[in-house]
């Protein structure tokens, strides 16, 4: 069997369903059409942000909230001498050790968790703790615990971000329609093909919106805690330049940061929307 069992949610629709080939020459018009469309409306979205900056700066003092052309010049310059680059490359590799930590434990425990009631209760106060406790304690005793070092750091980070992983994942566990899989239990499919044509593409959109949100969480809590006890990195190069003074040097090093995290999220996320939800109608359509 090659295509998913799942004819509603996330899985691909029935070949009566009109799904889009994309090779269409009507379609074509139409779906210029709605790029322009998207293109325009996050330009407008960009533009119109880059404007409030640009009033904010005019009206406080430039060592206050400098303007976005003389932060883009000084990252300019940062780039071009070199200085920013070594703190990129520590910062990201945290934030893809945390990320991968984290997304590996939350999806086996929110897994198992959606499929076992039994697991479910022993795990459910530990969520809740790990919830309500605040990132600063469990950083602090990992550091204690485990050292003020990389692998402290990338643990710390983890454990801040599965909880509110994995709860989106046991969610998303138990937002499973069991008719489907009981259905493909009595035409006799394996278990490996109920898995992945039943399972994975109902939990695949939870999956991904897991990852985003994970990443997203992740690296702001690396940058937190390279502020709090690292030698390198873009979070501690931000603390340095704070205590100087020096906010476009701030700014500088994180818009230089948070450019590189809009190329993971819209190139590499975004691609793997597209090749596994392109078939979905967008909500202007609907």
């Amino acid at each position: 069997m090659t295509q998913p069992l799942v004819t509603t949610g996330t899985a691909a629709p029935a070949t009566g369903a009109h799904a889009p080939t994309g090779g269409g020459a009507s379609d074509r018009p139409s779906l210029l059409r709605r790029l322009s469309g998207d293109h325009l409306t996050r330009t407008a979205s960009v533009i119109t942000l880059l404007l409030l900056w640009m009033l904010g700066s005019m009206l406080l003092p430039s060592t206050v909230l400098p303007g976005p052309v003389l932060v883009v010049e000084q990252l300019i310059k940062i780039m071009a001498n070199g200085d920013i680059w070594p703190h990129l490359v520590v910062t990201l590799g945290r934030v893809v050790g945390a990320f991968c930590v984290a997304m590996i434990v939350a999806s086996v425990l929110g897994v198992l968790m959606g499929m076992n009631s039994r697991i479910e209760k022993f795990f459910d106060s530990w969520l809740v703790i790990g919830m309500t406790i605040p990132a600063l304690v469990t950083i602090i005793v990992v550091f204690m615990t485990v050292g003020m070092n990389e692998t402290g750091t990338i643990v710390a980070a983890a454990l801040v971000t599965i909880p509110m992983l994995t709860v989106n994942v046991w969610e998303g566990v138990k937002s499973i329609d069991s008719r489907l899989i009981d259905m493909a239990k009595a035409f006799r499919n394996s278990r490996f093909t109920i898995i992945r044509s039943v399972v994975l593409p109902q939990l695949a959109p939870t999956l991904l919106a897991s990852a985003r949100f994970g990443l997203g969480l992740v690296w702001k809590m690396i940058l937190f805690i390279e502020l709090l006890g690292r030698s390198d990195g873009v979070g501690y190069q931000v603390q340095h330049y704070y205590m100087l003074f020096n906010m476009t040097q701030v700014l500088a090093y994180a818009i230089g940061f948070l450019i590189i995290m809009l190329v993971i999220e819209m190139g590499i996320f975004g691609f793997i929307e597209h090749k596994l939800f392109h078939w979905r109608r967008s909500p202007s359509k609907s």
